[in-house]
């Protein structure tokens, strides 16, 4: 991981690191080609949580999370096009948007997943981060 992402991530409580070939089970089982920088956060932390420098809260799933979390929703392409990969703690997800071909990331409401406001917030988990300190509150 690198140390900008690191430095973005220090607030938080992180878990020990997954190993690739699980990670690459989930990622292909769920149809998605997360960021660089999300597979390398994953392989130092398999999950966070906690507060960011910013005041939002985190919590970022562990690769054993990501199919039961996105299972309600429907999986991939399936369900509304999200891949869910954290959320808030309350209501709104962060989620890969994988409808284009390359996938962003963005913030969307759990409730009205389908009808509501869709917030983008980065191309990689670094910007995300990066966009979630900026947009505190």
């Amino acid at each position: 991981m690198n140390e900008h992402l690191s430095t973005l991530t220090e607030s938080l409580s992180k878990k020990p690191g997954a190993k690739l070939s699980d990670i690459q089970k989930v990622i292909n089982f769920l149809g998605i080609k997360p960021p660089d920088d999300y597979i390398a956060f994953l392989l130092d932390s398999n999950g966070a949580e906690g507060f960011m420098k910013g005041g939002r809260y985190l919590i970022l799933d562990s690769v054993e999370q990501l199919i039961p979390c996105n299972e309600p929703y429907g999986l991939g392409l399936s369900g509304p096009g999200f891949v869910s990969f954290g959320s808030d703690g309350g209501t709104m997800l962060f989620a890969f948007d994988i409808r284009a071909s390359i996938p962003k990331i963005v913030e969307v409401d759990s409730v009205c997943m389908d009808m509501g406001a869709i917030i983008f917030r980065g191309w990689c988990l670094t910007e995300f981060l990066e966009q979630l300190n900026k947009n505190a509150g």
